[in-house]
C-alpha cells in the first residue's frame, strides 16, 4: 500500500465521520412518525411514505456495508489498491470518496455496463 501515515489517518477520519452521519440519521429513521390512521385515500399515502422510509432505509444499510469493505481494506493495507484490476487508487479519489473499492477506470466501466443494462432490460423469459 503507499498511503503514508498521514493520508492513512485522514481516511480513517473520513470513514468515522461517514459512520457517524449514517448512525445519526439511522437514529432519526422512525416509521411509525409516518404512519397516518385515516381512510382509504391516507393509506396510499402511507404506502408511498413507508417505500420512500424503505428506500432511504437500503440506501443507508447500503453504504454501511460500503463503510465496513472500507474499514477492512484500510486494516489490510490495501485501502488504494482496485479490487478488480490491482492498479493503485489515487489518494485524492479516496479523499473525495473514501468508501472506493476501485480506480476511476473499473468504476466508469462497471457504471457505463450498469447503465447499459438499464437502458435494455432484458427480459425474464
Amino acid at each position: 500500500m503507499s498511503l503514508n501515515s498521514a493520508q492513512q489517518n485522514s481516511l480513517k477520519e473520513k470513514l468515522d465521520s461517514l459512520q457517524q452521519n449514517i448512525q445519526e440519521e439511522l437514529r432519526q429513521h422512525n416509521p411509525e412518525s409516518l404512519q397516518i390512521q385515516s381512510g382509504e385515500g391516507d393509506r396510499l399515502t402511507n404506502d408511498a411514505l413507508n417505500a420512500d422510509e424503505m428506500a432511504q432505509f437500503l440506501h443507508h444499510h447500503t453504504e454501511w456495508q460500503a463503510l465496513q469493505r472500507a474499514r477492512a481494506r484500510l486494516n489490510e493495507n490495501v485501502a488504494d489498491i482496485c479490487s478488480e484490476c490491482g492498479a493503485t487508487i489515487p489518494f485524492a479519489r479516496l479523499e473525495a470518496e473514501p468508501t472506493a473499492e476501485r480506480c476511476i477506470d473499473c468504476q466508469g466501466k462497471l457504471e457505463a455496463n450498469d447503465q447499459r443494462l438499464h437502458l435494455h432490460p432484458h427480459s425474464s423469459m
